[in-house]
């Protein structure tokens, strides 16, 4: 049995895989790590273990708790990765590694963007030979919202809301169409000049904001909630 831990910002997810197939998953908030490891590790005997963090690393409190796994992390130095880093810094994120490695596990032989949106939006492109050739990085709804609110003396902080139409009648909804079609704008311009480098390129939409663009942006894949699981795995696999 695999167990797969992706530790974001607020959020913390887990999966248990068995022969390429997710049985079980879940999340906590990412603040309350230890106790909820300790219940994950009592649900299943555990033979491997891969984890992410965009925070701080997490080796030391999982190798306390789970002292009979292997562990691994996109951090490792020694780490092989299912494609070739054209990245000029010395790391890439260990959220990009995964969505790049996940989309490979699922499409492969394609060229590929995969544009992730949560708390950034990011947009990573891999070719067809597997080779990383970097991406962008954008803000998210949250991050939008909150940067008008506060660098600004007079617009409110709003929570999302999917606006009525293009043309906002009040400041809330001023607000809430620059931010919608603005992010729709920004991720179609993108795949517009993607594909005319890479006419056969596929689309992998994914993270937690992806819900709110369905039906919004055509000739895309919406990746399930499991995308990036997949992505951990197939690391893992190729570093047993």
């Amino acid at each position: 049995m695999n167990l797969i831990f992706d530790f974001g910002n607020s959020l913390t997810k887990y999966f248990f895989i068995q022969d390429d197939k997710v049985i079980d998953r879940g999340s906590f908030i990412s603040n309350k790590v230890d106790d909820n490891m300790l219940a994950i590790k009592n649900k299943r005997s555990i033979k491997k273990l891969i984890y992410s963090s965009v925070v701080d690393d997490k080796r030391d409190e999982l190798s306390s708790i789970f002292k009979n796994s292997k562990i691994i992390s996109l951090r490792d130095k020694t780490i092989k990765l299912p494609f070739t880093n054209e990245y000029k810094s010395e790391t890439l994120g260990d959220d990009r590694v995964a969505l790049v490695s996940a989309g490979l596990s699922l499409y492969p032989n394609k060229d590929l963007l995969i544009i992730d949106i949560g708390t950034c939006i990011t947009y990573d492109i891999v070719t067809m030979n597997k080779k990383y050739l970097g991406g962008s990085i954008s803000p998210g709804f949250n991050l939008r919202y909150s940067s008008l609110s506060d660098r600004t003396s007079n617009l409110p902080k709003l929570e999302f809301k999917i606006p009525k139409s293009l043309i906002g009648d009040s400041t809330e909804e001023h607000i809430h169409a620059g931010i919608y079609y603005g992010i729709i704008g920004e991720i179609s311009y993108n795949i517009e000049r993607q594909k005319v480098r890479f006419p056969n390129i596929e689309i992998i939409v994914s993270g937690g904001g992806s819900n709110f663009l369905l039906n919004k942006i055509k000739n895309v894949i919406f990746a399930d909630q499991d995308f990036l699981a997949h992505g951990l795995n197939h690391i893992l696999q190729t570093n047993s």
